[in-house]
């Protein structure tokens, strides 16, 4: 491909040209095209110049096409009729759209979004497949990537510029032993800190929101288990005198009040943040962004929808 010659190209003069080729009249053309009599003859000349034609030739009292021209005339309107399907904005219809989107969430998530969200997709995108991945400390890396297509789970105070972040839901968290735990009815800071922690972690190490709080203050926990899933800690505090701090709307959901105590943290800790997550990439794609306002809508918007 000559990108020189393709740079020298004026598309609103290949318009004129077309115009005056089914006009064969300059006047009526400047009409059509809403321009002045002297400005179409201006591009004329230029139209002549670049094709080293004359374009349009006296034939009596009206023009006629060169034979030049006449070669260009289908070969033009196919052009810009490219060109037109190129710029016009894709048409997008979710009950016949092909295409696929990868979910990344928590396990927790998973239980929580996918058994309502997977009957009102089929039924409102039969085509769209949709895959479910487990959420992963490196999933901001994975978008970048192009591995993963949206995020939904813990807010970021700081992603990178070039992904999109909307916080969708809130919770708050609540401290969870087994029933007969020496501390089932109420713990001290002193206390809280004394006994040993349960912590979902996607990939073992690090500090989590909790943690860093404790540190700001001068404090630490001890972690005695790190998990990648909920559901795996919701059983090890089931039958150990381990603690864990989780989303009071999972413990309301999934934590088994026979089983289980639930009490309050013996310090403040700011509220749960629920965001997705997307690269800048994606955010105009006409799947994508009918995927996200669905799941909003369908999952977060209506009060009485389970949150994360």
């Amino acid at each position: 491909m000559d990108i020189q010659t393709l740079k020298k190209i004026d598309l609103n003069a290949l318009v004129t040209l077309k115009v005056l080729l089914d006009e064969r009249h300059v006047t009526q053309a400047a009409e059509k095209l809403n321009l002045t009599q002297s400005a179409v003859s201006r591009t004329l000349a230029k139209l002549r110049e670049m094709f080293d034609d004359p374009i349009l030739v006296k034939s009596g009292k009206h023009l006629a096409l060169t034979t030049k021209a006449e070669r260009l005339q289908p070969k033009l309107n196919q052009l810009l009729e490219s060109a037109l399907i190129l710029l016009m904005p894709d048409a997008f219809n979710p009950l016949t759209h092909q295409g696929a989107i990868r979910l990344a969430t928590t396990d927790y998530g998973s239980h929580t979004i996918l058994p309502r969200l997977v009957p009102l997709l089929n039924e409102a995108a039969p085509y769209v497949r949709l895959s479910a991945v487990d959420w992963r400390s490196n999933l901001l890396t994975e978008l970048e990537d192009n591995k993963v297509d949206l995020m939904i789970g813990g807010a970021s105070d700081q992603p990178p510029a070039d992904i999109f972040q909307r916080i969708v839901a809130q919770d708050h968290y609540l401290g969870l032993v087994r029933k007969h735990h020496p501390n089932a009815n109420g713990v001290s800071l002193e206390q809280y800190l004394a006994l040993n922690h349960v912590m979902v972690s996607p990939n073992g190490s690090g500090l989590s929101v909790v943690d860093e709080l404790l540190k700001q203050q001068g404090k630490t926990r001890n972690i005695g288990v790190r998990v990648p899933h909920f559901f795996a800690a919701l059983e090890i505090i089931a039958s150990t005198d381990l603690m864990i701090l989780l989303p009071s709307h999972f413990i309301r959901r999934y934590a088994d009040s026979d089983k289980f105590a639930v009490i309050e943290a013996p310090f403040s800790i700011p509220p749960i943040e629920i965001s997705m997550f997307w690269h800048a990439r994606m955010h105009h794609d006409h799947l994508h962004k009918w995927f996200r306002h669905f799941v909003y809508e369908n999952i977060y918007q209506r009060r009485e929808t389970l949150k994360l």
